[in-house]
């Protein structure tokens, strides 16, 4: 029985995928690697460094520790100014109305990304409120898919993995949430063909509410 909701926050909530993309993609220009929305969809979902190492591979030299902290930050700093500029309109449609009628229903709900900028990002839209708990990439050692940061917002929200559902727009994260044995609402066309309990264009289009009604009465029955 689905008790809690754990959403993603770039693509599910927010669109700050351009933002993310520019800025992996500025960077890498800035080292003459190669970058293109191929790339961008593997780096879905990953920590920063570990997104990082996935764009190296291409490097024609290896990168000391030393070097890889401070493009990691660059990277970082890059995409914080592009943030700045993000405003209402940011916000994935759907997203509010939908969070707010889970809360009013008694589900609980948290943020399972692992972008450190997480709770940034949500405080500036004024979103923040919206959530029990938000886990960001500042408190999981591990990024998708391993299932660390779904299993951190399942236990802030004392709520066993097999009742959580999460709302997931990367193929990392979906793996991640079906190793710990949560549902899972994949968002996008991408996701379209992957394995998951539950598909739909957006959270607009994806009647989050209905779902757990009808999962509610099925549980109720059996």
């Amino acid at each position: 029985m689905i008790q809690a909701v754990i959403f993603n926050l770039d693509g599910v909530l927010v669109n700050t995928d351009a933002c993310q993309y520019e800025a992996w993609k500025q960077l890498a220009h800035e080292q003459g690697l190669p970058f293109d929305s191929k790339i961008n969809g593997v780096l879905k979902g990953m920590k920063r460094m570990d997104g990082l190492r996935v764009l190296l591979r291409k490097a024609e030299r290896r990168y000391s520790m030393g070097e890889m902290l401070a493009l990691s930050a660059r990277k970082n700093d890059i995409f914080n100014g592009l943030i700045e500029t993000l405003g209402k309109e940011s916000i994935c449609p759907g997203a509010v109305d939908t969070v707010s009628t889970l809360r009013e229903m008694g589900i609980r709900t948290a943020v399972g990304s692992c972008s450190e900028n997480a709770p940034g990002i949500l405080r500036h839209l004024k979103m923040y409120s919206l959530f029990d708990t938000v886990i960001d990439g500042g408190q999981v050692k591990k990024g998708k898919p391993d299932p660390e940061v779904f299993l951190r917002a399942a236990d802030a929200l004392q709520v066993p993995p097999e009742n959580c559902l999460v709302a997931e727009d990367g193929r990392p994260g979906v793996e991640a949430a079906k190793k710990c044995g949560m549902q899972v609402l994949a968002i996008g066309e991408e996701l379209r063909a992957v394995n998951s309990d539950y598909w739909a264009e957006s959270l607009l289009k994806a009647d989050l509410p209905g779902i757990i009604e009808r999962d509610y009465v099925g549980n109720s029955i059996d």
